[in-house]
């Protein structure tokens, strides 16, 4: 059975999952200079409590982003694997596992736990 909206929407969900990736690990190489100086130019006067704040949370943020989009991303590529091979139900269920471990990145947990569903609910085509 085909199983083409499954596939589109899991690899629409991981590709937005790998921006994610990209822009935790950017997040974790903010330079407290520039920081500090986009921060003056826009107008505030920022102290060094303030940006090492900063900092902490582009740091935190960046992790998070980066251990959430690790976790959902590799699950999913072995759940397109078993779609493909014929085992849906195992492979619903890792999407739907895969879209709560990504549910934090709103758009890609949601596509996920609908494909999940899909691969779960669909029936087989009589033979």
């Amino acid at each position: 059975m085909k199983r083409t909206g499954e596939f589109v929407q899991s690899i629409l969900a991981a590709a937005i999952n790998f921006l994610a990736l990209f822009y935790g690990a950017r997040a974790l190489t903010v330079n407290p200079s520039v920081l500090k100086q986009q921060l003056r130019a826009a107008g505030s006067a920022p102290d060094s409590q303030d940006i090492n704040n900063a900092i902490h949370l582009f740091h935190t943020g960046g992790s998070v982003l980066i251990i959430l989009s690790i976790v959902s991303i590799i699950p999913a590529g072995i759940a397109l694997i078993l779609l493909k091979r014929s085992h849906p139900k195992l492979g619903g269920w890792l999407l739907i596992l895969s879209g709560a471990a990504s549910l934090i990145e709103i758009v890609p947990g949601i596509l996920y736990i609908i494909a999940g569903i899909m691969a779960l609910v669909r029936k087989p085509a009589p033979q």
